[in-house]
């Protein structure tokens, strides 16, 4: 996802970058919130793209024909009802939503370490995202 590959390369920046990007820190999290609402929400709106588009289907008879390989043109075995949509594997959703919340997690204790961040403002954004933060995570090492 791109927020998280945004998230990633803010996590690496030098720090008075840093120390710029703490005044978007509100859109940043934002930002993260609204890709893993996007994420969840994905079930919801598959279903109904799919059933509209199978209703369609169905509706007014139609009919493709699938490309073909070997002559480069529309299959012989053609034309035939078109299959549904398929749905992005819920593993691979998964990835993406945690993708983004080890991403911001990252780019808020890298704030954190450079002292940037209260750790409170960071149990609160990372609590928002969705992630959890432990003790340990705020032992800065000079």
């Amino acid at each position: 996802m791109l927020i998280a590959d945004q998230l990633e390369r803010l996590a690496t920046q030098n720090v008075h970058q840093l120390a710029g990007q703490v005044a978007n820190l509100a859109f940043w999290i934002s930002e993260a919130i609204q890709a893993i609402s996007v994420v969840d929400d994905y079930p919801t709106r598959f279903r109904r793209l799919r059933d509209a588009q199978v209703d369609w289907v169905k509706e007014h008879g139609s009919k493709v024909s699938g490309y073909c390989p070997h002559c480069r043109g529309a299959c012989e075995f053609g034309p035939q009802t078109p299959e549904p949509p398929r749905r992005v594997p819920t593993q691979d959703l998964a990835a993406a939503r945690d993708c983004v919340r080890r991403a911001a997690r990252r780019y808020l204790l890298r704030l954190y370490r450079e002292h940037l961040l209260d750790e409170d403002v960071v149990r609160r954004a990372c609590g928002e995202i969705g992630v959890g933060v432990e003790a340990e995570d705020f032992h800065v090492d000079c």
